[in-house]
């Protein structure tokens, strides 16, 4: 009875150890009870830029009248670059926008274009949107202008903005590597013939 006992008390502890394995790997842990790492958790691709904040606008307060003024990104000429403008509905009523107009004050020095963005629906009160200022600089240095956003309610937004675009780096051009010139064949030494060397005729003996 003592063997059998003994037979029983082991099978027992080796399913019971079966068994806590079976639970440590469920629960992503290895034998020592430490955490395993997983590798099949997706990255997470990087959001694209969407364009720097340049400002709020806050419609609805009446009056309308000029906001605080916008400074727009630093861009390479001829490269365009946007930032996003946020409008807030201050009202209490909901609201829509034409439109928004841009102006260069130096119209060579590069164009402003700006369109509705998120703001293409009708607003409601404390809600947000945001608006696209894009400027493409023709020549380096310094530039202003103005942005105007009308609402529904009859009120005009003008917004004076200003950047700075920087002439962009030449890029080095690699020199195509020199390719050694052909060398001439060295001419082998080709030896002279030599002239046959002259036979030793037989001396006629006298008898």
């Amino acid at each position: 009875m003592t063997r059998i006992a003994r037979g029983l008390a082991g099978t027992a502890l080796v399913v019971a150890l079966a068994a806590t394995a079976a639970a440590c790997g469920a629960n992503g842990e290895n034998g020592n009870g430490v955490p395993t790492e997983t590798t099949d958790a997706p990255t997470p691709s990087p959001e694209p830029d969407s364009g720097d904040s340049i400002g709020t606008l806050y419609p609805g307060k009446g009056g309308g009248g000029q906001a605080a003024p916008a400074r727009m990104p630093t861009a390479k000429v001829g490269e365009p670059r946007s930032g996003k403008m946020k409008v807030k509905n201050s009202s209490r009523e909901p609201m829509n926008f034409a439109p928004p107009q841009t102006s260069d004050d130096d119209p060579e020095a590069g164009e402003t274009t700006a369109d509705l963005g998120t703001c293409t629906g009708t607003l409601a009160p404390d809600e947000s949107c945001e608006m696209t200022v894009q400027h493409t600089a023709y020549q380096p240095g310094s530039y202003t202008g103005t942005l105007t956003v009308q609402t529904s309610q009859g009120e005009t937004l003008t917004v004076p903005f200003s950047g700075e675009a920087v002439e962009d780096s030449p890029t080095e051009t690699v020199s195509p590597s020199e390719t050694p010139l052909p060398t001439e064949p060295t001419p082998t030494d080709t030896p002279l013939p030599t002239e046959p060397t002259e036979t030793e005729t037989d001396t006629e003996t006298e008898p």
